[in-house]
């Protein structure tokens, strides 16, 4: 068996540290009620961010414009338009396909796989 290394920049471990630690925080709301402390979608995401240090707007298409478009790494923001109306929902990327939300569909903050939520938009590194 082998093992590879990477060198990371400065910047890429600065990046990923503030992803992870913004999955890591995302994780610890699991199972809390959707809406609950006012936890909608928005309001999960900015409470997460809120907790690096980082202030994000309370609406899912305002957050969209705040940060520089990613490929939706871990921690990055992931949107939505589930309706065809304009970005409608927004989520904490795992970096593992999957995203950490407030789900009006499922009642609580869950994770779910990107794929499974209709209409996604895009992705944005916030931090």
């Amino acid at each position: 068996m082998s093992a590879a290394f990477v060198a990371l920049s400065a910047g890429e471990a600065q990046a990923y540290d503030t992803g992870q630690a913004a999955v890591d925080e995302a994780y610890s709301y699991i199972g809390t009620p959707y809406g609950a402390y006012g936890l909608d979608c928005t309001g999960f995401t900015s409470a997460v961010y809120g907790s690096q240090g980082v202030y994000l707007p309370d609406d899912p298409a305002a957050q969209y414009s705040y940060g520089v478009p990613s490929a939706g790494a871990a921690g990055d923001l992931v949107f939505f338009d589930e309706a065809g109306y304009g970005i409608s929902h927004v989520g904490i990327a795992t970096g593992y396909g999957t995203m950490i939300h407030s789900s009006t569909y499922f009642g609580i903050i869950t994770e779910t796989p990107i794929s499974d939520v209709p209409g996604y938009v895009g992705a944005v590194d916030p931090s």
